[in-house]
């Protein structure tokens, strides 16, 4: 504790009160998704899910968002909704949990990126990094077209300060595109099978 009261006393103009709680809140919303990611196993989502089919929608859509805070892959829960379901509502609800997720994982970022003066760090970046088009269309689509990037690319998206209408868009479409591609392809491979 005397060693943060130094570090804030010494960088006033990073560290005030307002920052300190944004911090704080960030490292228990992360603590508990860590904790949560280490306690949670799919198949007790998927028992859970098939004894309640009738909201097996809803419960879905929870669990992608609760996902959104951990590194857990969400295409496992993305097949088994296909086979469950169908694979065209299996994409849309895999998309619009994923996109739900994106945005809690946007709003992490900004709140990165307010605590730890974002733009200062940016502007240090070796290798041209800081004139990343982060903002750009089409570099968002490019960028979100990567499986193991997204839930950090959505964080740098928010720590960028991104507008969310373009935000928006870009994450929701290509969710869907490769959440149709997942479905789809997932269901005519369990056929083969």
């Amino acid at each position: 504790m005397h060693m943060l009261k130094r570090l804030f006393k010494r960088h006033p103009k990073i560290f005030n009160q307002t920052k300190a709680v944004k911090l704080i809140s960030l490292l228990v919303i992360l603590s508990i998704a860590v904790w949560g990611s280490a306690k949670l196993e799919f198949d007790d989502v998927k028992f859970f899910i098939e004894q309640n089919q009738s909201q097996a929608i809803l419960i879905s859509l929870l669990v992608y968002i609760l996902f959104g805070f951990t590194f857990l892959p969400s295409s496992p829960l993305t097949l088994f909704i296909a086979a469950l379901i169908g694979p065209l509502q299996a994409a849309s609800v895999a998309a619009l949990g994923n996109t739900i997720a994106a945005l809690f994982e946007y709003q992490i970022g900004k709140t990165v990126g307010d605590v730890v003066a974002f733009e200062d760090f940016k502007s240090s970046l070796p290798l041209g990094l800081d004139k990343l088009p982060v903002d750009s269309p089409l570099f968002m689509l490019g960028a979100r077209s990567i499986p193991a990037g997204s839930r950090a690319f959505s964080v740098v998206c928010g720590a960028y300060q991104v507008h969310m209408p373009t935000y928006l868009w870009t994450t929701s479409l290509m969710y869907f595109v490769s959440s149709v591609i997942l479905t789809f392809g997932g269901v005519k491979l369990i056929a083969l099978l």
